[in-house]
């Protein structure tokens, strides 16, 4: 199997062949009748990317520490599309898909040239297949864990708590762990930590100061190897997920 940086110049080449973005567009819809046929069964509200006007599923799988999409569209174009970005990265290690910046796809003008609802729904999948190469990032470094490990790892677990719990939401003043904003936690046996987090709103100024924060408080604690931290908006937060200890603080309990 040919590199990453070689499948993406392969595809710079391949649309250089064409002057006129109607044969470009053609190309993408033989790209699109290429694709291996994808089980009615499996196109599911779940594998749906959300942000794209034609419906498209997208599926993953981990092989060999490898990641595999596979994929579909009820638009030609954008069938096209996807078949162009699974062609390139599927396959792969997917650190090496979630660090890469997609930059062929400026190369070869491909945005420039769709329509702005088209545009929006190249934008989504890049991001899904992102999102799901980040994902496996952390199923593929968990290990399956005794009840020994979980004894072990219960008091490492509890510091990376108390670690959180010293972060403040930059707008509410409630730690974001009390706030609700960690969504997922885990430890593994090399003792790396993997948190996926939200923010009470898309819009925070703070963010990535914020991020930066949570992964250093982590990371200091004693005995964590690594911290990775993800954020998410999916669920989006509301006050259900609020600490009984946060709803006394901010006066709505009872």
């Amino acid at each position: 199997m040919c590199t990453l940086e070689e499948a993406k110049k392969a595809v710079i080449e391949d649309f250089s062949m064409y002057d006129e973005w109607l044969d470009k567009y053609e190309y993408l819809i033989e790209l699109g009748k290429n694709l291996e046929p994808y089980p009615e069964e499996d196109k599911t509200e779940e594998k749906l990317i959300k942000g794209c006007q034609s419906r498209v599923w997208l599926d993953s799988r981990i092989e060999g520490g490898k990641l595999f999409f596979k994929a579909d569209s009820d638009a030609i174009i954008t069938k096209g599309i996807i078949s162009l970005l699974i062609g390139v990265y599927s396959g792969r290690d997917p650190k090496e898909i979630a660090e890469d910046d997609f930059g062929f796809i400026a190369e070869i003008g491909l945005k420039e040239n769709l329509s702005p609802t088209r545009a929006n729904g190249l934008v989504s999948m890049i991001e899904r297949i992102k999102e799901l190469a980040k994902s496996a990032i952390v199923t593929d470094t968990q290990d399956v864990l005794t009840a020994e490990d979980a004894k072990e790892l219960a008091p490492l677990y509890d510091n990376v708590v108390l670690a959180l719990k010293q972060v403040y939401d930059p707008e509410i003043p409630v730690n974001i762990y009390d706030l609700g904003l960690i969504y997922e936690l885990v430890i593994n046996k090399k003792h790396e930590a993997f948190i996926k987090m939200t923010f009470t709103a898309p819009t925070c100024p703070m963010a990535d100061e914020v991020l930066s924060e949570v992964k250093k408080n982590v990371a200091d604690v004693p005995g964590i190897t690594a911290c990775e931290v993800e954020l998410t908006f999916d669920p989006p937060w509301d006050q259900s997920m609020l600490s009984e200890e946060a709803r006394v603080d901010l006066g709505l309990d009872g």
